[in-house]
């Protein structure tokens, strides 16, 4: 039982060592978190089946509300600004940062 809890407590601290180190990487306002699902925050939208304060622009429409509560609420981890939580195969983000690169390129 020690063992166990020796490698527990080791996982633990390598754990939280990882999430300290690793970055998510920017992110790019593709939409695709609220094209897949809600945030604390949001409603579905069943007929677009997205969130419902996803724009055209794929932009959050309740931005400025949320800062300004979760501001209000002194929290450490906010829902914007921490980076992409969904970055691996996502088609939407990968697009949108070919363009991005085919402009610099262009350039």
């Amino acid at each position: 039982m020690e063992e166990f809890e020796s490698l527990n407590n080791e996982f633990l601290q390598e754990l939280d060592k990882l999430l300290k180190e690793t970055n998510c990487p920017e992110c790019v306002k593709c939409g695709w978190c609220c094209k897949h699902t809600i945030c604390y925050y949001g409603e579905w939208d069943y007929e677009k089946n997205q969130c419902k304060f996803l724009t055209e622009d794929n932009l959050c429409s309740k931005y400025d509300e949320i800062v300004a509560l979760e501001e209000d609420m002194r929290l450490e981890i906010k829902l914007f600004g921490s980076g992409c939580c969904l970055n691996y195969s996502n088609p939407d983000r990968l697009k949108i940062i070919k363009q991005r690169n085919k402009k610099l390129e262009d350039f």
